[in-house]
């Protein structure tokens, strides 16, 4: 039997750390693709309920709106037109370029997407239901400490710019 040195650990670890990313990325898509086909109950579509997540902290303008949202800016266009037809976004002038529109959430998108995020939870809930209970407490404490490293890592960005 052989000792691992420390290079052959951090190896190892980093080939866990990679197939556990692999595993979360593979199932988040499959996870909102689930919970989507359940969404025939609700008006609002995939790429509609996306556009207004992006704008729910801030307005932006429309080839970044598009660029975020993976869009041409002719299929953005659409969307955004819809949205602002239903009463959930609206175009503004940039106070410091009126070349430029910024598009932005309503409160009555805000609203809206609220309540879409309540039914997607809803949906995601009853896929989480088939868990037992102890794998979804091990699940909800693993979560909550990747979302503190998220946070943590955004500050310590925040702090470096």
């Amino acid at each position: 039997m052989t000792a691992t040195t420390e290079s052959e650990r951090q190896a190892a670890t980093n080939a866990e750390d990679l197939e556990l990313a692999g595993l979360l990325l593979a199932t988040l898509p499959r996870l909102g693709k689930m919970a989507m086909a359940a969404t025939e109950q609700h008006p609002m579509t995939a790429n509609r309920a996306g556009v207004m997540w992006q704008l729910r902290e801030r307005a932006m303008r429309s080839g970044e709106l598009a660029q975020r949202c993976a869009m041409t800016a002719p299929a953005l266009t659409e969307i955004v037109d819809s949205l602002a037809k239903d009463g959930f976004t609206r175009r503004l002038e940039d106070a410091n370029d009126r070349r430029v529109v910024l598009v932005e959430l309503t409160a009555r998108g805000r609203r809206e997407l609220d309540r879409y995020r309540e039914y997607m939870k809803e949906r995601v809930a009853h896929v989480l239901a088939r868990l037992p209970a102890e794998k979804r407490s091990r699940l909800h404490a693993s979560l909550s400490d990747l979302q503190d490293a998220i946070e943590a890592i955004a500050k310590e960005n925040a702090n470096v710019r």
